[in-house]
């Protein structure tokens, strides 16, 4: 007979005492704070991640590209006379104008020489052929003594082309014609972000890439070799005639990381040789 006493099975069957519920609640807490803290780290750490590639994805494009353009310079133009294929200026921050002839689409260069003389101060010039060319083109004049000048094409009739400023002296027949891709990179501040900028023949400039805060331009000479001469900057047009290489120096810094351990500035370096100065 029972004297009123529940049994250990008859506790058991009764649930968690208000200790035990409890105790599970911390618990669960506990688990579920350390579990949030852990995917919190881990978004911190993808940001992080993702403005460090950002960033170096914008540098190694801005190098590339520069390094890609002064291969180029100075191919399908001029390879003597006054031409120059590069300038630039030397300053906090480097600009660098590369000059490179444009090409159809059989990989023929957009050139082509004068079939009548042009008189000094006039506009039109008769070419060979005006295939290639187009208006809004820049273009380079060139005279058979190595003189020149640069302009852009107005108008095409036939192969009439004509520029849209005023010769500057008699160019005869044989004069060369040569329609020109002309790029300048430079740095701007824009919304308190550095950025790389890019004017494409003389026109609107367009930020390239964003957070490229430094560009240093060394110039190396075919003069005095070896080991060649270097500089900043080329003192004269005879002087930037004799460049042989350009080393290329960009830095970047994260843009859009708010926090100080997202904030990455990397630095580095190319080389490249331009065209029509390959020996």
């Amino acid at each position: 007979m029972s004297c009123g006493r529940s049994s250990p099975r008859s506790r058991r069957e009764a649930g968690f005492t208000l200790v035990e519920l409890l105790a599970s609640v911390t618990l669960v807490a506990v688990a579920s704070a350390a579990v949030a803290q852990f995917f919190q780290i881990q978004a911190r750490r993808q940001s992080g991640h993702a403005f460090r590639v950002e960033m170096h994805q914008g540098l190694r494009s801005s190098l590339d590209a520069i390094t890609r353009d002064l291969r180029l310079a100075g191919a399908c133009m001029p390879t003597d006379g006054d031409f120059v294929a590069i300038a630039g200026t030397n300053g906090t921050n480097d600009t660098v104008t590369i000059r490179s002839g444009k090409v159809r689409t059989d990989m023929s260069c957009v050139q082509s020489a004068l079939t009548a003389a042009a008189a000094s101060g006039q506009k039109n010039v008769v070419v060979g052929s005006s295939s290639g060319f187009a208006v809004n083109q820049r273009v380079y004049l060139r005279h058979p003594g190595g003189t020149g000048m640069f302009s852009f094409v107005n108008s095409i009739i036939g192969n009439t082309v004509q520029l849209t400023t005023n010769t500057n002296k008699i160019y005869p027949i044989g004069s060369g014609l040569f329609a020109v891709d002309e790029r300048v990179y430079s740095l701007i501040t824009a919304s308190g972000i550095k950025s790389l900028n890019l004017t494409i023949d003389q026109g609107t400039p367009q930020i390239f890439a964003a957070g490229v805060e430094d560009l240093q331009m060394k110039y190396i000479l075919q003069q005095n070799c070896p080991p060649c001469d270097v500089v900043d900057m080329p003192a004269d047009a005879a002087t930037w005639r004799l460049v042989n290489q350009v080393t290329v120096t960009a830095t970047a810094r994260t843009v859009g990381a708010s926090k100080t351990e997202d904030q990455v500035q990397l630095t580095e370096t190319s080389r490249a040789k331009p065209r029509n100065l390959l020996p």
